[in-house]
């Protein structure tokens, strides 16, 4: 547990009278007469929530625009304990809705700096992005990496473009696991043991070493998730399957070997992503936005107390998940 230092008690002061207060609000709301504020206005809000937007590029004072959205870091839908915030998939399937309802926004750029995330997750984000793409224009922008799920959520794109020296490629599925017997048991003299309703139901535990039709099962549930990333790259890049399984091993391309290889279509930086998204959508005076977030006071207590409250000492196992990933660097 957490030292309970004099910095965590003034936080914890602090979260208490805001939340008290927040309470002493909606209860007012809800009893005193002439003050109720109806549930259906409180629903309306937490519907309607759009995303700021600030000018970064362009003419600011065009009416038509190209809405940037970043896809930063790891896709996942994962939250950890009390964040109040929803997971990053959601978000920005709400900013694509955004983008895809205001009639000013001509095209979208998809800034990507990922190396891709849980197969279920990117996935979700790229049937979401191939939705919009029917009626918005959507170019994709490899930034400093975009590899494996990042590029997968790319080939929903009309067009991708890649800086030269991109990270991208690594087409490519992975799960993990951990072997823990030989620690346990030869260093620790430790010996787990197991009561199972059947011969696979502990597969993939880190007390044991997988057999060979345990590795067999595995192996074809990763295939099948690779099968699908393959179809659905060829589809995107209208390239055959036959053409593109011999460079769909795992290995990472930069942006100059990718667009020789037929899997981006230009070089360049946001400028050219810009000037591409111009030309596809018909338009030439354009302002170009960035979607954002400005976090509130509840974000800021809520991320604030769950790094308080998480565990630091507890060694984290990493759920046993399908991954369009790579990042060998650190720990997945």
């Amino acid at each position: 547990m957490a030292k309970l230092t004099k910095k965590r008690i003034a936080w914890w002061i602090i979260i208490i009278v805001v939340g008290s207060a927040v309470g002493l609000k909606i209860w007012k709301g809800k009893e005193c007469p002439g003050t109720k504020i109806p549930k259906e206005i409180f629903k309306a809000e937490e519907r309607e929530k759009p995303y700021k937007q600030r000018f970064i590029a362009g003419e600011n004072q065009a009416e038509d625009k190209i809405a940037v959205i970043n896809i930063q870091g790891e896709i996942t839908n994962s939250r950890w304990g009390y964040s109040y915030r929803r997971g990053m998939v959601d978000e920005l399937i709400e900013q694509l809705k955004q983008a895809e309802k205001d009639k000013n926004v001509k095209a979208i750029i998809l800034k990507i700096n990922s190396p891709g995330g849980p197969v279920i997750d990117a996935d979700i984000l790229y049937n979401k992005i191939k939705e919009v793409a029917k009626k918005k224009i959507v170019v994709a922008l490899l930034d400093r990496i975009a590899a494996s799920g990042g590029y997968y959520v790319a080939c929903a794109a009309h067009k991708i473009v890649s800086h030269p020296l991109t990270l991208t490629g690594s087409i490519g599925v992975v799960m993990d696991y951990m072997n823990l017997q030989g620690l346990l048991e030869k260093k620790l003299g430790v010996e787990m043991g197991v009561i199972k309703s059947g011969p696979y139901k502990d597969i993939g535990s880190p007390y044991r070493s997988m057999n060979v039709s345990e590795k067999k099962i595995l192996q074809e549930i990763v295939n099948a998730a690779h099968r699908r990333f393959v179809a659905n790259i060829a589809a995107g890049r209208k390239i055959s399957i036959e053409k593109l399984a011999p460079i769909a091993d795992g290995r990472v391309y930069s942006g100059e070997q990718a667009k020789r290889l037929g899997l981006v279509d230009e070089l360049g930086t946001q400028d050219e992503a810009v000037e591409l998204a111009k030309k596809l959508s018909g338009v030439e005076k354009v302002k170009v936005v960035e979607y954002y977030y400005r976090p509130n006071l509840l974000d800021y207590l809520f991320s604030k107390t769950s790094g308080d409250l998480k565990m630091k000492d507890v060694v984290s196992v990493s759920e046993p998940v399908l991954k369009y990933f790579w990042q060998p660097i650190l720990e997945r």
